[in-house]
């Protein structure tokens, strides 16, 4: 593989694990009220839960978007549009973190489903797709997988 290329697919993988959205406040809930095993319980369903998108994404969705090239417009525009809205909603908050009950918190499963129902997740694979794969490169597919395991 082209390291320009892996080392790009990477940095992209890593500035969409970090930035601000649903799972992301979440994983930082739990972390600032010490509670470890479910936390990491959570980024490991999160983390999975993308990546099992990622792949359903890649296999499907990449074939619709050559075929209707004007999707992937409309797609970037409400990607920017719906980003735009979670910055609104992130300088507007208050910042207050209600306390919760270590066996209440969220677990596996919830990360899980929590990261294929994100909007900024289908926005993350759909884009990974079209920018790093070519039609038919599925075991390219799979090294971009890799890159999102490694961050």
């Amino acid at each position: 593989m082209n390291t320009p290329l892996y080392l790009s697919m990477a940095s992209f993988a890593l500035a969409a694990s970090i930035s601000p959205g649903p799972v992301n406040l979440v994983t930082l809930s739990l972390g600032s009220q010490r509670i470890l095993g479910r936390g990491l319980s959570f980024v490991r369903g999160a983390t999975l839960g993308f990546i099992a998108l990622f792949v359903a994404t890649g296999y499907g969705l990449h074939s619709l978007l050559e075929r209707l090239p004007v999707l992937e417009m409309a797609l970037r525009w409400a990607g920017i549009a719906f980003l735009l809205y979670l910055a609104w909603l992130l300088m507007t908050s208050d910042g207050e973190i209600a306390p919760s009950q270590p066996e209440s918190a969220p677990g596996f499963l919830t990360g899980a489903l929590m990261q294929c129902m994100h909007h900024k997740a289908w926005l993350a694979s759909t884009y990974g797709i079209g920018a790093y794969t070519s039609p038919g490169d599925s075991g390219f597919l799979l090294s971009i997988d890799a890159a999102y395991l490694t961050n």
